[in-house]
């Protein structure tokens, strides 16, 4: 099990291999330099999950599984509209989530003190669309429905966070001060990432 997860990560073909990496990168950065507590990881990783929404709908588009773009049209078409419909779902739960961890205003005045680490993560995701996927030739041979694994992970992520901040934070209030307590939550997250990198480079759907 660990040597084909040691051989399917170093492929080539993954576009998204090394998200995983920059987004813990960029999160450890704020966490020792920056001082972040759990209000500005959690706000980070959902900025993430929208990125991870969106680009999975834009790599659902231009997957041609082998075939002419045209023939692939009918499988495009059901996947992306319930694609969206569920990418959309997730954002607004996303959304209320936050609101119920940190107060609007709060969240308004913070979201702008992470908004460098936030372009980093979007360049991230841009660069591997654009020169792993498209001119890497990587769209060719994905089918629709493998685009539909990052919207499994982010339910998971989704929870992981549920998890951390609905029983966690309500009853331990000083892990959101702790330092070893942010870098958990960042730990489980990064696995769970690798982990789904991992299904996707592997899956055959």
């Amino acid at each position: 099990m660990t040597q084909n997860f040691i051989e399917t990560f170093a492929q080539k073909k993954s576009s998204s291999k090394w998200m995983p990496f920059l987004s813990v990168l960029i999160s450890l950065f704020g966490i020792i330099f920056l001082n972040w507590n759990f209000q500005y990881l959690i706000i980070l990783f959902v900025c993430e999950i929208f990125l991870m929404l969106l680009f999975a709908i834009i790599k659902m588009l231009f997957a041609q599984n082998k075939l002419p773009f045209y023939k692939t049209l009918p499988e495009k078409a059901v996947y992306l509209l319930f694609g969206i419909f569920i990418g959309a779902f997730f954002m607004v739960f996303s959304v209320l989530f936050v609101s119920k961890s940190i107060q609007m205003d709060i969240l308004f005045k913070e979201i702008r003190k992470i908004d460098s680490q936030i372009y980093m993560l979007t360049i991230g995701y841009f660069s591997g669309l654009i020169f792993q996927y498209i001119i890497n030739h990587e769209f060719k041979s994905a089918s629709p429905r493998s685009q539909m694994i990052p919207f499994i992970h982010v339910l998971v992520i989704l929870g992981v966070l549920q998890g951390f901040t609905k029983h966690l934070l309500t009853s331990f209030p000083n892990l959101n001060q702790a330092v070893w307590g942010v870098v958990a939550l960042l730990l489980v997250k990064f696995f769970v990432d690798l982990l789904f990198v991992f299904f996707q480079n592997s899956s055959r759907i």
